[in-house]
């Protein structure tokens, strides 16, 4: 099989999971608000009350061949339900493209990791780590979980102009993995090296190896910190705290570099759109930041380093 017809099965099979879990986030953004639980409840239509057989719930292709309506009480069914799941598709897509990984990727799963540079010889120290896939595909899939906990947020802001706490703690919990998994890796090379140069290195040396351990815990208050400031002050007229929240465990996933092109772009985003909003369809000065914040965490994860790079080539 050759690596092209690999990749688009590849990306076929992501974008098929990805709307499956997009229907399944239809489910939190309906429930969440109304307090339902999102697991042992049958779907049903919002119209009619009528559960759903198996055949109603093909993401994306049930909706097209019922022609956007209920097969039971012909209600339309809202575009909010094909919009989430393609979005989620493909956000899934992109999070893997971005993350380079295509087929031979695979094909050479024995990666050579640069772990330090010998002081004796000042020649770099490499190690042949097959794991070194297991932590990109980790960090992907993550980042994948994550952007689909931001379309969930960002349609319930929208609509609510509030941030679910559930929504919020996901997104902790999966800071606290990332940051985990980094302290274990950094650990690990910085071991590696050390047993090439005869080290014998102390406990918080190896916690603070490669700065990595500490960006991230760094970056759970360097947004969040302000923002709570601004919060407080304003008495949440400014600010919502469930904003606060979201760039907070935003900041623990991306680091502190990254969380400040987050909540810069989705300022950004939100001013920019907003005042486009208030012109064209007159809409007050009130507004959900909740989506904008999102869209600047995504931005981030996917351009923040390259950002960071360009900004840093001033100086």
């Amino acid at each position: 099989m050759s690596e092209t017809l690999f990749n688009i099965i590849l990306y076929s099979f992501i974008f098929i999971f990805g709307i499956i879990i997009g229907s399944f986030l239809n489910v939190c953004i309906l429930r969440i608000p109304l307090k339902e639980t999102i697991v042992s409840k049958r779907s049903h239509c919002m119209s009619c009350g009528h559960q759903l057989a198996w055949y109603d719930l093909f993401p994306l292709f049930s909706y097209l061949f019922l022609r956007g309506k209920c097969r039971y009480c012909k209600a339309k069914i809202s575009k909010q339900y094909p919009i989430v799941e393609f979005i989620n598709g493909a956000m899934a897509v992109l999070c893997f493209a971005f993350s380079g990984f295509l087929a031979d990727k695979l094909a050479n799963i024995n990666i050579y990791i640069k772990v330090g540079v010998d002081p004796a010889t000042n020649l770099d120290i490499v190690v042949k780590d097959w794991f070194a896939s297991v932590y990109d595909i980790e960090a992907v899939i993550l980042t994948c979980i994550l952007c689909s906990v931001l379309i969930v947020i960002s349609v319930i802001d929208w609509r609510t102009f509030e941030i679910p706490l559930s929504a919020n703690i996901v997104i902790l919990v999966l800071g606290l993995i990332k940051l985990v998994s980094y302290w274990y890796q950094d650990c690990r090379y910085y071991k590696f090296y050390c047993d090439a140069v005869g080290k014998n290195p102390g406990f918080f040396e190896l916690l603070y190896a490669r700065g990595r351990f500490l960006e991230l815990v760094i970056g759970f208050f360097v947004v969040s910190v302000p923002l709570a400031i601004i919060y407080y002050a304003s008495k949440g007229k400014a600010m919502g705290g469930g904003d606060v929240k979201l760039m907070a465990v935003a900041g623990l996933f991306l680091g502190w570099k990254l969380a400040i092109v987050a909540l810069i772009v989705g300022c950004l985003y939100g001013s920019v759109i907003h005042i486009i909003r208030m012109k064209v369809s007159g809409e007050g000065k009130q507004l959900a930041m909740g989506p904008y914040l999102s869209a600047g965490i995504v931005t981030a994860l996917w351009f923040g380093n390259n950002i960071v790079q360009w900004y840093g080539s001033f100086f």
